[in-house]
């Protein structure tokens, strides 16, 4: 018995899938993917939904437009189609308290540093 210890010692270890042979070399992991940063507004736009309905350009054509075909969204970029004016104060009313008779609803869960980011954006969309 004390002679076939070495013997099972050396079976087992030729099948030891940690043992490689010399010419093998070792497969690297790609990359991470680099890490992409999305300005603060732009995020709270989008993240709050305001994209879905209102579009990414602000131009009222996001992927909720179909459903709410028989409501009027606005168009960012248009000053007119505003309900309460197009400063930076009255989007960020509009947000806080939303819309009576609209779709769109209050979003007064949002901090005000959050809501005013919104709107800063918004206004930027205005030509």
């Amino acid at each position: 018995m004390k002679n076939l210890l070495p013997l099972i010692f050396l079976i087992v270890l030729s099948f030891s899938p940690s043992c490689t042979s010399e010419d093998e070399t070792p497969k690297k992991e790609p990359p991470p993917p680099p890490a992409v940063t999305v300005p603060f507004p732009e995020a709270m736009y989008v993240q709050n939904g305001c994209a879905s309905c209102h579009g990414i350009a602000g131009n009222g054509r996001g992927t909720r437009t179909q459903v709410l075909s028989t409501s009027r969204i606005p168009n960012f970029q248009d000053k007119s189609t505003y309900i309460y004016g197009s400063s930076k104060e009255a989007i960020a009313k509009s947000i806080k308290n939303g819309i009576p008779g609209t779709y769109m609803k209050a979003y007064s869960h949002m901090r005000k540093s959050e809501i005013d980011a919104v709107a800063e954006y918004i206004q930027k969309m205005q030509k």
